[in-house]
């Protein structure tokens, strides 16, 4: 006898037996019930979820004419059709393949005729969204006014494609992807009607590889068996998926969570080695983290899938991390992830993930961060007003004037200039104060941000020391790239003339770079304090504004 595959075999034959689809079943059966029935449904969703098998269903009972409640009576010849595997008036049509306009006529022609046997003829359109344009509009009409005894049921993975005047003629119904709960409980059952011999940790493997299909996880369970040599185990599971075992998956998280990135790097070394697939290793990583994360958040949570061993183990293993330390692997194997599907060196993605991972940052309580900065300003309190030294710096503006010598080989003596009558000295500009230069200094800023933005942003770390003379003597930390800036004719103009517009006296600006700056208040006690206690660096020293009212 032909073998017959277990997703043939163990096809749902009454609405109670669709797995995970209990909101689909529940109305249908409802408005056969009740005799509301529409004259159209479109049924969406991900493979395997059981589409196909519950139009097939409603297909049976809107045919059989002994039926007295939502299901079908199984022993009217109209359902003996179902059983025999040709029903007279379902037709299942493959939209993949019948695409054009001349298929949708030649369905409206069909239409007209009366059901052979049943009460209600029955179009059940796989994979609808295959349809051209044309088609659909050529299918519209009938949709929406077909004659009593006609029912659609459209079927689709992907509803975007489908018009809306299409969608707006259908009861629609979405399937869900079938819980890993609901899959991992149909397997076993299925295995124990089957006689087949199984380890209980193999089927979390099938269930994550079928992705929430039913389909998908009959077909691997198949191949599992076939494999197994009519048995089901963990490791030739793990080995036929080339996939790590759940106890390599442990260990892997165990050196993560221990911050050992020896031990990490070894076990993505040995997946590697034993042609595993790296990407489902990292997103198993994933679903074990996920795991702890939860089982340490919400200690009473349990997993369907999980022996008490296995989440004792997990809770065992999660017990000396912190949540945010769970948080922080999460999203380093979540990065890796995405970027190993993109990436021409995933193995290189995922042990750059192992070892961030094992290198994560300590989270420190927000208590302590408190006290630390409680403490460093108790410092700043006691420690002594900061001293600004000052350091003489020599004019040049006064430059003794040259003898112009006399033209050689003529005859006529070279004109002697007339005695310049004495200059008047000009009379010292009154001392400007320290709370005054700062605050022209932070105008004069601001004048040469709006004419020259990049020269202003170097400019503005500037702390002015002094004003003798008509020199503004001003001190600055900078690069050679800044002294370079600072050095340009045009751009010492802008600062001279932002001076001596700002600041009464100003007549040429002194920038002193580097090891000319003070460094008074970078060596105070206080600073050095709060330095060592955040391990900062002080990258600018600019002076206090008194405030108002404030003697200096």
């Amino acid at each position: 006898m032909t073998y017959q595959v277990l997703a043939r075999k163990w096809r749902p034959q009454v609405f109670a037996g669709v797995v995970g689809q209990d909101a689909v079943t529940r109305t249908l059966q409802n408005a056969l019930a009740s005799g509301r029935v529409a004259h159209a449904y479109l049924f969406t969703g991900p493979r395997g979820v059981g589409k196909t098998t519950t139009a097939r269903l409603l297909a049976k009972a809107l045919a059989c004419t002994a039926r007295t409640g939502p299901e079908a009576c199984g022993a009217c010849p109209s359902c003996l059709d179902f059983v025999s595997g040709a029903p007279v008036d379902v037709m299942e049509i493959d939209a993949a393949s019948n695409t054009s306009v001349d298929d949708i006529r030649t369905l409206r022609e069909n239409v007209k005729y009366a059901p052979a046997r049943g009460r209600f003829k029955v179009y059940i359109v796989d994979e609808v969204h295959m349809l051209s344009g044309p088609a659909f509009n050529a299918f519209l009409k009938t949709l929406e006014e077909p004659p009593a005894h006609v029912v659609f049921v459209l079927a689709t993975t992907d509803p975007r494609k489908i018009p809306a005047t299409v969608l707006s003629r259908c009861q629609r119904f979405d399937f869900r992807p079938i819980p890993p709960e609901q899959l991992t409980g149909t397997l076993t059952e299925i295995l124990t009607k089957e006689g087949v011999r199984f380890d209980p940790a193999a089927l979390p493997l099938l269930v994550r590889a079928a992705e929430g299909s039913l389909r998908d996880a009959l077909s691997l369970l198949d191949t599992a068996i076939a494999y197994g040599g009519g048995e089901l185990d963990e490791a030739s599971v793990a080995r036929l998926l080339g996939a790590s075992s759940p106890v390599h998956v442990r260990a892997f998280l165990g050196a993560l969570l221990a911050t050992d990135g020896a031990a990490a790097l070894e076990a993505i070394d040995r997946a590697a080695r034993d042609g595993e697939d790296l990407g489902w290793l990292c997103r198993e990583v994933i679903e074990a983290a996920r795991r702890a994360l939860v089982i340490k958040v919400a200690p009473e949570g349990k997993f369907a899938d999980l022996t008490p061993a296995e989440q004792a183990a997990i809770r065992e293993m999660a017990e000396p991390v912190s949540q945010d330390e769970l948080v922080y692997l999460l999203r380093a194997f979540m990065d890796a992830d995405a970027e190993m599907r993109r990436s021409p060196h995933p193995r290189v993605e995922l042990e750059i993930a192992a070892v961030r991972a094992a290198r994560r940052p300590r989270p420190e309580a927000i208590e302590g961060l408190i006290a630390k900065i409680d403490e460093a300003a108790s410092r700043l309190r006691s420690a002594p007003a900061l001293a600004r030294p000052v350091v003489a710096q020599p004019s040049l503006l006064d430059a003794p004037p040259r003898a112009t010598p006399p033209v050689s080989g003529s005859s006529v003596p070279a004109p002697v200039a007339a005695p310049r009558p004495p200059r008047q000295q000009a009379p010292e500009p009154e001392p400007v104060s320290e709370g005054d230069l700062g605050r022209g200094w932070t105008r004069a800023v601001e004048e040469i941000l709006r004419k020259k933005a990049l020269l202003g942003s170097v400019v503005q770390h500037a702390v002015p020391q002094r004003l003798e003379g008509g020199v503004l003597t001003v001190g600055l930390v900078a690069s050679a790239f800044h002294r370079e800036m600072l050095g340009e004719r045009a751009n010492r103009e802008i600062i001279t003339q932002a001076a001596q517009q700002h600041i009464p006296g100003a007549r040429r600006v002194e920038i002193a770079t580097e090891g000319d700056v003070p460094t008074g208040a970078v060596n105070h006690p206080a600073v050095q304090a709060a330095v060592s206690t955040f391990q900062g660096e002080v990258v600018a020293v600019r002076p206090r504004v008194p405030e108002e009212g404030e003697v200096q």
